[in-house]
């Protein structure tokens, strides 16, 4: 640190939490955010106000527009302790009651600054100490100032505290002989004894106690934004869900009056292409409605006991003209007596319907689908089984990624890759889950449990 006589203040040459690094290489460094940083200092500072017993504080923050809330605060702790205010930046204004040590960084980025907090007493020994991470990057990439990086050293060990203090102290006297020495003569009164591991408990407790505070408030603070970020996306799909559904449906009426007029091939081609793009941004629309029903919890389930056999027959026969173009031979296990599980009926139909459309789709030509069910101690298991190309382990964990459709895109299948994730979601809805086994060249199982309903 060198003086700078005309500006009446200290630059830091080198940085104390290098100096306190350098002191003990054994100190753990962790990385945390500005806004962690002032929240923790904030406590500390609060921990001696409260404390009872006279102890020294070393504390040092920026001095900006925050100044007079900082002024009142440290004037306060003042009053019962000493404490020694290092002030990053301009000099703060004359007459403030505290001792003061003015510091310019060595980056002279006010922004890019050290903080510490160093309090010392005969029951308090705690060290706070940390350098802004992002001084080390020669172009850092813009982010929220709350969002800064900081390496910190943290302890309530009293050697490392009376440790931190000769730092600290050495680092002023070089250019302050005078202002060290009080500074010192200070620290050292303050921790004429050392507290006892009670007492150093007692603190940390108090400290943590704080920070859970704290963080309770900051995460209901963000539990309530997300609220009502939820609720504006839920709105804003509401609304473009009705805007999107009026030209869609003009679309797909005109085109299928043209495809009963059109005769020529080609342009018998392209009145199919017209309807299969709107077929599919009409399958998008409701997929995202439900989706955005299902995290706002808006989704309504009439959850009673549904006959399994019933269902599957019904989805059978709307699927059949689809399964006979690919030539699937299609086997229904399930029987007159599979037992009833407690759905939603209307959505276990859009489930099972899902998963049979996905087994057309990527089966293998000339394939086969076998629908089958199980009944365990705890659940009953509807299964749909193809023997298609199937999938790696890797595959697999992507599968219910929104917008996911692994190669199905490369090979002409059509898709929206949000089915199973509409699917997997209203099974959980109806307190049921979907079970995956795939293996490459032995094609894909896809399992349904569901609660069995009561006798």
């Amino acid at each position: 640190m060198t003086r700078t006589p005309q500006l009446g203040r200290l630059t830091v040459e080198e940085s104390l939490f290098d100096r306190l690094r350098a002191a003990n290489a054994d100190l753990p460094v962790m990385s945390v955010t500005k806004s962690t940083l002032v929240a923790t200092s904030h406590l500390i500072e609060t921990l001696v106000y409260e404390h009872g017993e006279r102890c020294a504080l070393v504390s040092g923050f920026q001095h900006g527009r925050h100044w007079a809330v900082e002024r009142d605060h440290y004037l306060a702790l003042a009053g019962d302790n000493d404490v020694i205010a290092v002030f990053a930046g301009r000099e703060p204004p004359t007459g403030l009651g505290v001792d003061h040590v003015g510091l310019r960084l060595r980056t002279g980025d006010p922004l890019a600054q050290e903080w510490f907090v160093l309090a010392l007493g005969p029951g308090l020994a705690i060290t706070l100490c940390g350098l802004d991470g992002d001084a080390h990057v020669t172009s850092p990439s813009p982010v929220r100032e709350a969002d800064r990086l900081f390496d910190v050293l943290w302890s309530v060990d009293p050697q490392v505290a009376a440790l931190a203090a000769e730092v600290v102290v050495e680092a002023v006297r070089r250019t302050g002989v005078e202002q060290g020495e009080a500074i010192a003569a200070r620290l050292t009164t303050a921790g004429q004894r050392p507290p006892t591991p009670i007492e150093a408990a007692r603190a940390a407790d108090t400290l943590l106690a704080g920070m859970v505070q704290r963080l309770e408030v900051v995460r209901l603070r963000e539990r309530r934004a997300l609220a009502a970020a939820s609720r504006d996306k839920n709105a804003f799909l509401s609304r473009m869900s009705h805007e999107l559904r009026t030209p869609l449906n003009a679309i797909l009426g005109f085109g299928q009056l043209l495809d009963l007029d059109v005769e020529d091939p080609e342009s018998r081609r392209s009145v199919d292409q017209i309807l299969t793009a709107g077929r599919h941004l009409l399958l998008l629309v409701d997929d995202i409605l439900d989706i955005g029903r299902i995290e706002a919890g808006e989704l309504n389930l009439d959850v009673r006991p549904v006959a399994l056999g019933r269902i599957v027959q019904g989805v059978l026969m709307m699927m059949a003209p689809l399964m006979a173009e690919r030539s699937l031979l299609v086997t229904d296990e399930t029987g007159a007596d599979a037992p009833a599980v407690l759905a939603d009926d209307a959505r276990l139909r859009q489930v099972l319907l899902n998963l049979l459309s996905n087994a057309v789709k990527y089966n293998s030509e000339g394939g086969q689908i076998v629908v089958s069910v199980a009944r365990t101690p705890d659940a009953v298991r509807l299964s749909v089984r193809d023997t298609g190309p199937g999938m790696s382990p890797a595959e697999v964990d992507r599968l219910f990624t929104p917008f996911e459709r692994l190669d199905a895109a490369q090979r002409g299948i059509a898709g929206t890759g949000l089915g199973l994730v509409v699917c997997r979601e209203l099974v959980e809805a109806m307190d049921g889950h979907i079970e995956v086994d795939s293996r490459p060249g032995l094609g894909t199982t896809f399992v349904v449990a569901l609660s069995a309903a009561p006798p």
